[in-house]
């Protein structure tokens, strides 16, 4: 049986390892990755081999040669540009005429490849596809199957609310020749993203099998160290290059173990190494081949490359040192530091923790290296949340930061394209906004500044100048931290595959650095309200306004929208109480009960002038809270209810909110001939989803609401000139509406779930439900009788939402405990693996 090794990958994630070697070379435990699967091939039989090589692929092909130091019989095939993982196997076509392994080179594992092959062949299956449960999905495709084993959908790297089931795809693949039939050669083409999901839909003969063995994707520094010490402690299955010296110590013949030296296992030491009298190497520690350690050294749950030197008493802990770095005497290197090929760390020096030095790079004697090349701060799962780009400023959001983010966004772009610039009038949103101009004009692109501005007129000006923006602004909801939000040229936010290109830019550093000549310029757009107002009273009825004669009561919260509002309610000839209207920068976080006695005060002030509405803007200008005639403040829910009733009463159409909304918007929706649309929970989402045609109003169910025919963007401003027309118009009042809103029960849960084990609950609320009605716009939603219940994960937070909304109170109170209950018992399920864990 012949096996297809793909070894194209660059494994940008793993730079610096990777900056001038391939993935498939890096060395797990003392030999290259791709070798232990050479090895773990020629273990079952599967000696005629054929690799895929592309990025660097001559060093491959000058390291493994004809394969007959591992056993086999190795060819070659090249990818002259990237094809994507079938494109590349179809090269290979020619040589593969029976039923054959495809599998990663890049990735560590001993599963039993003879059960995959009888499992496909029992089966009759054109492809098999291993699984292996994992604890983090979201890199991953997520493959769910019945009982016997035939795959029923497959999503490819999903965010938090797609992950249908922890059961990974491995790029581990029995395969029919035929399968080649279903693509067409020279096309750049996916096994998962384009060939599975075409055999799933021709109802082809596609199969999962879960394997029992050890599989690890080396794709992060953190998978890097896990499979190497993995392979000291015996957690896997492989070939270890020098001879056991206890009972998980290896030493190679060739080594050099001097008298006084101690070795506290696990811990591999290469070929011609040599651990000098008083040095320690305190396990788990890989030695490379060459390598030297002098006296005094100290070695902890470190990795150090082939011909590297550690001098005299320096302290390597949890640290990755590459092939022929020098550290000289008297070095720490911190937890996580991570040290490129040929790089030479002058004496007495400290790197410190999660430090990233690239190739080649010469650090001075003493020198105390507190940020890296890329330097990722407190980012661990990606710049990006639910809600954008934020964190605390002159902490997270530093100008060092933000030159390197303005560069990168700089570096997705052409040089001389232009980028949109604005932010609130805060002292913290003015540093970083330049800060991010001057990384942006050093990659070659323009800026227009367009200075101070409401955060949804900046999406306003970019979906109709069709230029994309960047817009700094203080947190609305803690006045120590900061916003970056970036916007395409639709004035959306940027969608996750732009998000992900970006995060790769970034923290690979890998930008674009122009000459002199070719600096991007900036320029400065004044006044760039007016089009937005003039565009906003022409979407209004005013006379109809005019003529009711309205009494508002605004907050202004000190923030952007006393902009613009104040001439947009001039202009309908209201009469307005404000409050807190001049711009002003909040010092201090406002604590809940202080905030909610606020909006009461803004309710009491609101009956006692006898008001038609009551409005609380935060201080981008895009949320609000609204209180009615009467003085009452609704909540989100029922503002949205409110909304929902009065803009279907004037004009019929499709309302959008998360997934996570209540039953109630579908009964409103349904008795008024109209359609309510959940999305997926994320802003950004609901806003992406607002451009269908049929959309009149979409929320995001805390406060933002947008306007497609205005524009897409959660805008307070426009939000309430917009309910002031239609209250005009159907003389009823928000009192009347929230009365009307129906009656039904909406509970929700919050549950803790560890990261590493929210794939598996999905997987376990999927399996539940295969034959039963269920939602999967975000999470899963099963329908019941009365209404239904939704089980989600929280993208951003170790967390499950659990939430039930149906007419019957105690039919939601069960639904809450029974699926509360079903991810308790998953999450104590996977503890006591967890606790095996940590205790070895």
């Amino acid at each position: 049986m012949k096996a297809v090794v793909m070894a194209g990958g660059e494994g940008s994630r793993l730079r610096p390892l990777t900056s001038n070697m391939p993935k498939p070379l890096v060395p797990v435990a003392g030999r290259p990755i791709m070798e232990h699967i050479l090895l773990h091939l020629r273990r079952h039989q599967m000696r005629d081999v054929v690799a895929t090589v592309q990025y660097l692929g001559a060093q491959i092909r000058n390291y493994f040669g004809d394969g007959s130091e591992q056993g086999v019989a190795l060819t070659y095939s090249v990818e002259d540009s990237p094809l994507g993982t079938a494109g590349s196997v179809m090269l290979a076509r020619q040589q593969l005429n029976d039923t054959f392994v495809v599998i990663s080179g890049d990735s560590l594992t001993d599963i039993d490849l003879g059960a995959a092959t009888r499992f496909h062949r029992e089966r009759k299956a054109l492809a098999t596809i291993v699984l292996k449960p994992v604890p983090n999905p979201l890199e991953y495709g997520v493959v769910v199957v019945d009982e016997g084993g035939a795959v029923q959908r497959f999503i490819e790297k999903p965010s938090w609310g797609e992950v249908i089931s922890d059961l990974a795809n491995t790029g581990i693949y029995i395969l029919d020749p035929s399968v080649f039939d279903f693509f067409r050669p020279g096309e750049v083409t996916d096994w998962s993203g384009d060939v599975f999901p075409r055999l799933l839909k021709e109802g082809e003969h596609v199969f999962g099998w879960i394997a029992d063995g050890y599989w690890e994707d080396v794709g992060s520094h953190a998978a890097y160290v896990k499979a190497n010490f993995d392979c000291l402690e015996g957690k896997v299955k492989v070939q270890m290059p020098g001879d056991r010296a206890g009972e998980s110590t290896w030493i190679h013949p060739d080594a050099e173990v001097f008298p006084g030296a101690r070795i506290d296992g696990p811990a591999l030491i290469g070929a011609g190494a040599k651990v000098r009298a008083g040095a320690w190497v305190n396990g788990p520690a890989v030695i490379g081949a060459y390598t030297t350690l002098d006296s005094g050294v100290k070695i902890s749950n470190s990795i150090v490359w082939d011909h590297s030197y550690v001098g005299l008493n320096s302290r390597l802990r949890g640290a990755v040192v590459c092939r022929g770095v020098t550290v000289k005497n008297g070095c720490l290197l911190e937890e996580g530091a991570v040290i490129g090929s040929e790089v030479v760390i002058g004496s007495g020096s400290t790197v410190n923790a999660n430090v990233r030095i690239w190739p080649n790079k010469e650090v001075e004697p003493g020198a105390v290296v507190h940020e890296s090349i890329i330097w990722a701060g407190s980012w661990k799962r990606g710049l990006f949340s639910s809600y954008g780009l934020n964190g605390l400023i002159n902490i997270e959001l530093t100008p060092e930061f933000a030159s390197r983010l303005g560069a990168a966004i700089g570096a997705l772009t052409p040089k001389g394209t232009e980028i949109a610039f604005s932010r609130d009038y805060t002292r913290s949103a003015r540093m970083i906004g330049r800060a991010l101009m001057s990384g942006i004009i050093s990659s070659g692109s323009n800026v227009i500044d367009l200075s101070v501005l409401p955060a949804p007129v900046c999406r306003y000006w970019a979906r109709h100048n069709h230029v994309s923006a960047i817009h700094v602004q203080t947190s609305p909801v803690d006045p120590r931290a900061g916003d970056i939000r970036i916007f395409d040229d639709l004035g959306l936010d940027i969608d996750k595959r732009s998000e992900r290109r970006l995060e790769g830019l970034f923290f690979r550093e890998d930008i674009r650095r122009v000459s002199h000549y070719e600096m991007g310029r900036i320029t400065r757009r004044e006044q760039q309200i007016d089009r937005y107002l003039e565009d906003m009273i022409a979407k209004l009825d005013v006379e109809a306004v005019r003529g009711a004669a309205f009494k508002v009561v605004i907050d202004y919260n000190n923030g952007a929208a006393s902009m613009v509002l104040p001439q947009i309610l001039r202009e309908l000839d209201c009469t307005v109480i404000p409050l807190n209207a001049a711009p002003a920068e909040i010092v201090m976080e406002q604590d809940e009960p202080s905030f909610q006695a606020h909006l009461a005060e803004i309710g009491v002030i609101t009956s006692a002038v006898k008001a038609k509405l009551g409005v609380f803007i935060d201080t981008p200008g895009e949320r609000c809270f609204m209180v009615d005639e009467n003085g009452s403040v609704l909540d989100h829910h029922a503002a949205f209810a409110v909304l929902t009733r009065l803009v279907l009463m004037s004009k019929p159409g499709m309302v959008l909110g998360p997934a996570s909304s209540s039953l109630a918007f579908s009964e409103i929706a349904d008795e008024l001939g109209s359609r309510f649309v959940p999305t997926k929970m994320t802003p950004g989402a609901v806003l992406r989803a607002a451009q269908h045609a049929d959309a009149v109003l979409a929320s995001d169910g805390a406060g933002g609401y947008c306007w497609p025919d205005f524009a897409i963007s959660f805008d307070a401003i426009f939000t309430i000139a917009r309910v002031l027309e239609m209250l005009a118009h159907t003389g009823t009042s928000l009192g009347a509406l929230r009365a009307r809103i129906p009656e039904v029960t909406h509970r929700v849960a919050v549950e803790f779930c560890p990261w590493e084990v929210k794939g598996r609950v999905m997987r376990s609320m999927m399996e539940r439900h295969l034959k039963d009605r269920v939602d999967l716009t975000d999470g899963v939603k099963v329908f019941v009788d009365d209404g239904w219940v939704l089980v989600a994960p929280d993208a951003d937070r170790p967390e499950y939402y659990v939430i039930a909304s149906t007419t019957s109170a105690s039919h939601a109170d069960r639904l809450v405990e029974e699926y509360s209950a079903l991810v308790r018992a998953v999450v104590a399920e996977a503890a006591p693996r967890a606790e095996a864990v940590v205790e070895t």
